[in-house]
C-alpha cells in the first residue's frame, strides 16, 4: 500500500509539471499569434457588479477604463443605493467622460424576497437591459487588466473553427499579496488555477469557465436562456459555458490573464473562499473532486509515511516538498510573469495540508458564504435556501 500511494504522489507531480508546460505552451503560441495591424472589431458593453468596496477597487476599475483598439461602454451595478462601491464607481467614471458609463442600483427582479437567487446573477439582470454592445463583458471587480486585455479577448472570439465562439473565459492569476492569506491565495491562483485552466483547455478539451471574466455574443446567451436560467445557481459561470456549448456555440479559453487583486485577505477568507469554491466542485463533477487530490501529492505520501513505509516514504515526503516549490515558483514565473518572493516559498507545503484539511470537508458541507449572504447547495449547485 505505501508503495502504491507513493507512486500517485510522483504521479500528481508529473501531471502538476505537465500543466505548467502546457501554460508556457499555450502563452508563447499566444504572443507568436498576436499581430498590432488594426481592424474592426465588435463593440463590447463592460458589465462590473459590484458589491461593497473591493480590495484596489479604484484601480481595478481604471484599468478597465484604460483598454485599447477597441469601442466600449460600461455599465457599473450596485444592490443599494448606500453601497460604499458606488461612490468610487461615479468617481472613476467621471475622470473618463469619453467612455460611456451607466451606473444601475437594482433591486430584486427574479421572484419573491425570500426565494435563493444568485446575488451577482441579480445584480447582471438589473444591469443587462441598458447594454449596447455587440458582446457582452462580465468582469469581477476585484480583478485587474491590462490595456491590451480587452481586445485580445475579444480577438479570441474571431477564432471560430467548426462553430461559432460564443464565450471566452480568461486565465487567473492572483497578484498583490500583503498579508498571509493574500499570499496563499495568490500563489494557489497563479500556481494551480492557471496552470489547471491550460491544461483542462489543451488535453481533456473542457473549458473551465471563471466568471471573474465571461465575454459572450449576445445571441449566444439569448440561446443559453440567459441570466435567467442562471439565477438560482452558485455556478452560473460553469453552467452557463454548458449551456452555451448545448446551444451550438463554442467557448475558448484565451491566454490573456486577468488578475485577482489580493492584498489583505486572512487565513480564515482564504479557507472560506476555497472552501466554498471546492463545494461546488465537488457539486458538480464527483469524480473530478476525487481527481483533485492528485493536486496534492505530499498528501499520498504522507498517508504512506502514517502507513509504514518508513525512511524511503520520509525521504519521498521531502523531494515532493521541494519538487512542489519549484513547481510552484515556476509557475507563477510562467503565469504572472514574475517569480515568487522567496519568504513565501515555504507556503508551498502549508497550503497544500491546509487545502488537503478543507477536502472531506468539503465533499459533505453544503453550506456556503457569499460576500456575507449565507446560501446552501443542491444538485449542481442550485440554491435552495440559507445555511
Amino acid at each position: 500500500m505505501p508503495y502504491a500511494l507513493l507512486f500517485l504522489a510522483f504521479a500528481g507531480v508529473t501531471v502538476q509539471l505537465l500543466a505548467v508546460a502546457v501554460l508556457a505552451a499555450r502563452m508563447w503560441a499566444e504572443r507568436r499569434r498576436r499581430t498590432d495591424a488594426p481592424r474592426r472589431r465588435a463593440s463590447v458593453t463592460v458589465l462590473k457588479p459590484i458589491k461593497g468596496a473591493d480590495e484596489d477597487l479604484e484601480a481595478n476599475l481604471e484599468s478597465m477604463y484604460r483598454q485599447r483598439d477597441v469601442a466600449f461602454d460600461v455599465i457599473v451595478g450596485v444592490g443599494q443605493l448606500d453601497d460604499p462601491g458606488l461612490a468610487i464607481a461615479q468617481r472613476v467614471a467621471e475622470r473618463f467622460p469619453e467612455v460611456p458609463t451607466t451606473l444601475v442600483v437594482g433591486g430584486r427582479i427574479f421572484g419573491k424576497t425570500g426565494q435563493a437567487v444568485n446575488p451577482k446573477v441579480e445584480n447582471l439582470a438589473n444591469m443587462l437591459p441598458f447594454a449596447h454592445g455587440e458582446l457582452l463583458l462580465i468582469s469581477d471587480a476585484n480583478v485587474r487588466v491590462r490595456p491590451e486585455y480587452l481586445a485580445r479577448t475579444v480577438d479570441e472570439m474571431d477564432r471560430a473553427a467548426d462553430r461559432p465562439v460564443g464565450l471566452v473565459t480568461n486565465m487567473v492569476v492572483g497578484v498583490g499579496e500583503a498579508s498571509l492569506g493574500a499570499a496563499l491565495e495568490n500563489l494557489h491562483l497563479s500556481a494551480f488555477g492557471a496552470p489547471a485552466q491550460a491544461l483542462a483547455r489543451t488535453v481533456a478539451r473542457v473549458t473551465p469557465v471563471v466568471g471573474k471574466s465571461m465575454l459572450m455574443r449576445r445571441a449566444a446567451l439569448e440561446a443559453a436562456g440567459g441570466l435567467a436560467a442562471v439565477k438560482d445557481v452558485l455556478a452560473e459561470d460553469h453552467v452557463l459555458g454548458q449551456r452555451i456549448e448545448s446551444a451550438g456555440y463554442s467557448v475558448r479559453l484565451s491566454s490573456e490573464p486577468v488578475a485577482n487583486v489580493n492584498r489583505h485577505i486572512s487565513v480564515r477568507a482564504f479557507l472560506s473562499r476555497h472552501a466554498r469554491w471546492m463545494k461546488m466542485r465537488a457539486v458538480l463533477h464527483p469524480a473530478g473532486y476525487f481527481a483533485e487530490l492528485l493536486a496534492l501529492p505530499m498528501a499520498f505520501a504522507i498517508l504512506a509515511l502514517v502507513l509504514g513505509g518508513g525512511a524511503l516514504a520520509a525521504a519521498c515526503l521531502a523531494g515532493l516538498v521541494v519538487a512542489r516549490v519549484a513547481i510552484d515558483a515556476l509557475a507563477m514565473r510562467v503565469s504572472r510573469g514574475a517569480w515568487p518572493r522567496v519568504r513565501d516559498l515555504w507556503l508551498v507545503p502549508v497550503k497544500d495540508v491546509l487545502l488537503l484539511a478543507l477536502w472531506p470537508y468539503a465533499l459533505v458541507s453544503r453550506s456556503v458564504q457569499w460576500r456575507g449572504t449565507p446560501l446552501r447547495l443542491g444538485r449542481g449547485t442550485r440554491l435552495v435556501g440559507g445555511s
